[in-house]
């Protein structure tokens, strides 16, 4: 990773928490609510000016951000008759404000993906290959790079992408011939599995690989666009689904991995920094959506009992649910933080 390609990296990142967080602001003001903080980070402000009623701030812990909404902390002193304070405004007007964030990565997704269409044409040919290989796995080892193309593993030939667990499963562990096409050239490599909790594995997420692309109309290019958070998002879910049964290894990073992948990715061109990008921006989405305390998708739960039984929750009982939720999630954070920052130091 160079330098530069780390700055890009922070930046992009940053830019989808704009992103994110200037959907719930932008809809906040839409619906009337007085916004009193956009933060970008948390803790200590380094740089804040104020703009409209609005302070806006770069924070001293770069681990996300917020919108400080007036009346939100049930702990706030405020007006319980000024109408520019959230608890005040209409129950669908407060689900729009907090949807607005994650819409607003989908959003974004679509309108990278679009250009990524137009600027390098329509994926039409797609071959089974390697669209990540895990950091010091077995397939690392044996030189397996993302996006080779995926001839024969153990004397096999590979049709498809799916064809490659059963095949390493199978193995019991002894050293098996991959012939991989990269660059236009075969390569025959040795990789080893390596025998995890849910079976033998060598740290690779086979997929199908565009191998060709053609021209892609404006039409055709904005309706595929639109559909791909959608379908990404569908993607995405299976594979949580699999990994809370254990079927896969759960493979989850923080903000110093996500960074680090891009700025891996930033090596490859614009081609392949607009499909990370688009990619991190549903995730991003998809994440806030969950059902969980301190989430968007937590909130939305509440709003969403407000509104089916017509009697709005204790604020107090609400926001010990989210701050539970959060101090888990910030646990959870510091966790994935380490072992993104111990993954950057091999053999440390």
């Amino acid at each position: 990773m160079t330098a530069s390609g780390i700055i890009l990296a922070v930046v992009f990142v940053s830019l989808l928490i704009v992103v994110h967080e200037g959907g719930h602001f932008l809809v906040a003001r839409w619906c009337g609510m007085r916004v009193l903080r956009f933060s970008l980070g948390f803790g200590k402000p380094l740089v804040k000016w104020e703009r409209g009623g609005t302070i806006y701030q770069i924070a001293s812990v770069p681990l996300g951000g917020f919108v400080q909404i007036a009346g939100m902390n049930p702990h706030e002193e405020v007006d319980p008759e000024d109408p520019a304070i959230y608890p005040n405004r209409p129950a669908w007007q407060r689900m729009l404000t907090i949807a607005a964030g994650p819409v607003a990565n989908y959003l974004c997704a679509s309108i990278l993906v679009f250009v990524y269409f137009m600027a390098f044409g329509m994926p039409t040919q797609f071959k089974p290959g390697i669209a990540m290989v895990v950091a010091k796995s077995a397939a690392a080892k044996a030189g397996v790079q993302e996006r080779d193309l995926l001839v024969s593993i153990d004397g096999k030939a590979i049709a498809k992408a799916d064809e490659v667990l059963p095949i390493v499963r199978a193995s019991d562990g002894r050293p098996m011939v991959m012939v991989v096409k990269r660059a236009g050239q075969e390569l025959t490599l040795t990789v080893t599995p390596e025998k995890q909790k849910v079976g033998y594995r060598i740290g690779v997420l086979p997929a199908e690989i565009s191998t060709a692309r053609r021209a892609a109309a404006f039409g055709e290019s904005a309706w595929e666009s639109v559909r791909y958070p959608a379908v990404q998002s569908v993607n995405m879910l299976g594979g949580l689904y699999l990994m809370i049964r254990g079927k896969i290894k759960a493979e989850v990073s923080g903000p110093v991995g996500i960074v680090k992948a891009v700025a891996q990715t930033t090596k490859s061109g614009a081609e392949e920094v607009l499909q990370i990008i688009a990619t991190i921006s549903i995730a991003l989405g998809l994440f806030n959506l969950l059902p969980v305390p301190a989430l968007d998708g937590g909130r939305l739960v509440f709003l969403g009992v407000e509104v089916v039984s017509r009697r709005r929750v204790r604020p107090t009982v609400e926001a010990a649910v989210h701050t539970v939720g959060f101090m888990l999630l910030l646990g959870l954070l510091v966790f994935v933080t380490f072992k993104d920052i111990q993954g950057c130091f091999p053999g440390k």
